[in-house]
């Protein structure tokens, strides 16, 4: 297994995990697919084999992105790399993909100093809260939702 930059032939396989996935992260078709990865820093897959088995995309401060939440951050720090979203397909949960995803993405984002993301905190995503506290994310907020779901804002120093 090993992580790469996504290539145009990856993007139904992506667009199908995070379909499959919109409990965690936000609904995309294939318009708004490819609008965030035009405006990504990075996309990156974990590849199988040639088969993607997870992706993770992050976007660098200061782009049109309209998500509230990379506002947030994007009102509060000058620099930083926002993990947008993480997916791991199904048929590779629990082989430690999540840890080197999240490894590859904050190496690529080290530039930036700090990496930012939110977990869902109420209802709360134990799992995933639990999963960022160990990798030494640290809470810095919280912001309502459009869902009415509160989401707890987090960062993390980077080595640059």
């Amino acid at each position: 297994m090993r992580t790469r930059l996504a290539r145009a032939a990856d993007l139904p396989a992506v667009l199908a995990m995070n379909q499959g996935e919109l409990d965690a992260v936000g609904p995309l078709d294939d318009d708004r697919l490819q609008r965030l990865v035009d405006l990504a820093e990075q996309v990156l897959v974990a590849d199988d084999a040639g088969a993607v088995a997870g992706f993770v995309v992050t976007l660098a401060p200061g782009t049109a992105y309209a998500s509230p939440n990379y506002r947030w951050f994007g009102e509060r720090y000058d620099d930083f790399c926002y993990l947008d979203r993480v997916v791991v397909a199904r048929t590779h949960l629990r082989r430690g993909l999540g840890t080197t995803l999240y490894d590859a993405a904050e190496a690529a984002g080290s530039p930036h100093g700090q990496m930012a993301l939110e977990v869902y905190a109420e209802p709360p995503n134990e799992v995933s809260l639990a999963f960022h506290a160990a990798r030494g994310y640290t809470e810095v907020g919280r912001s309502t939702q459009d869902n009415g779901k509160v989401s707890a804002m987090f960062v993390k120093p980077l080595d640059r």
